[in-house]
C-alpha cells in the first residue's frame, strides 16, 4: 500500500533534493488548484516519468506529448503543465531536479583520412527547455 503525500510534503521532498519522486494513489488526489499559467516543458524520454510523477504528485494538471529532437532526432516528451502562479517556480525547481543533462556519443567522419572513419563525438543531450505562459481561459469539459 502507498503512503500518501501532501502538497506540503511533496515540497520539502523537492526542496532538500529527495531523488525519488514521491507517488500519490489514485483517488486521493485533492482538488487541483486554478490554471493561471501553462508551462510546456520539453524533457528526454528517460526523465519524462519521474518528472510527471512529481507534478502530479504537486497537485498540477500535467499532459504528456510525444516529440523528438531537431538536432539529433532522439525521443523527446513535450510536457504541458497547468499551474497557478505561486507553484511555477516550484515545478521549475522539481523538474530541474529530475530532468538531468547526460554525455551521448555521435559519430561523425573523421575529415582528411583516405577511408571513412567514424569518430565518436561528445555532445551533451538533456535537462529541460522550459516555456511558460500566461493563461487567460481554462475549462473543463
Amino acid at each position: 500500500m502507498q503512503e500518501f503525500h501532501s502538497p506540503e510534503e511533496i515540497r520539502s521532498q523537492v526542496r532538500e533534493g529527495d531523488s525519488t519522486p514521491p507517488t500519490q494513489p489514485a483517488g486521493e488526489e485533492g482538488s487541483r488548484p486554478p490554471v493561471r499559467m501553462l508551462m510546456l516543458a520539453i524533457v528526454q524520454y528517460q526523465d519524462q516519468k519521474k518528472a510527471v510523477q512529481v507534478l502530479d504528485s504537486m497537485g498540477l494538471t500535467v499532459i504528456r506529448l510525444a516529440s523528438s529532437g531537431a538536432f539529433l532526432g532522439r525521443r523527446n516528451v513535450t510536457l504541458m503543465v497547468g499551474l497557478p502562479p505561486e507553484q511555477l517556480e516550484e515545478a521549475v525547481k522539481a523538474i530541474h531536479q529530475y530532468c538531468h543533462q547526460r554525455v551521448e556519443y555521435v559519430s561523425t567522419p573523421l575529415e582528411g583520412a583516405p577511408m571513412p572513419i567514424p569518430l565518436a563525438t561528445p555532445i551533451t543531450v538533456g535537462g529541460a527547455t522550459v516555456f511558460t505562459l500566461e493563461v487567460d481561459r481554462f475549462e473543463e469539459l
